[in-house]
């Protein structure tokens, strides 16, 4: 019955799979900044959003989920106002999560990798007019100044 209760105990929801992308992430550039915030996983999901800014305007904006669908974790994006898109989880390992969705237009991958204790790469990347793209987001965690 111990045995029982310890494997118990060590269950993990889904969703904190991706508990590293918590918090604020930024990239500096040398026109702008790209920021990213994700909220601390809660109710079976994680709410994120990021914006782009680029000399004084905002040039993008991002509302994103990452939840079970289907029985699958799932990053949901909606972009700049453009129709929403689903990834389902492709794989997972510690601190990295790759989504993947082959029928999307661009991106088909959306790779977030932790690096360090205040570094995350987000990279998105697939194919368009059959030629591979990616784009990286190497960020920082944000500090009490940004």
């Amino acid at each position: 019955m111990l045995a029982l209760l310890l494997a118990l105990q060590t269950v993990t929801a889904p969703i904190d799979q991706a508990a590293f992308l918590a918090g604020c992430w930024r990239q500096d550039q040398p026109n702008g900044v790209v920021e990213e915030q994700w909220l601390a996983p809660g109710g079976g999901m994680m709410l994120g959003m990021s914006r782009t800014v680029r000399d004084g305007k905002a040039r993008g904006w991002e509302f994103t989920r990452i939840q079970v669908v289907d029985g699958r974790l799932t990053f949901i994006a909606l972009p700049s106002g453009q129709p929403e898109g689903a990834f389902p989880l492709k794989s997972a390992a510690d601190g990295e999560l790759v989504f993947e969705n082959p029928a999307h237009d661009f991106p088909q991958r959306v790779i977030y990798r932790r690096q360090g204790p205040d570094g995350l790469l987000g990279r998105i990347e697939g194919e368009i007019d059959g030629k591979a793209r990616s784009i990286d987001f190497p960020y920082n965690r944000c500090t009490s100044g940004n």
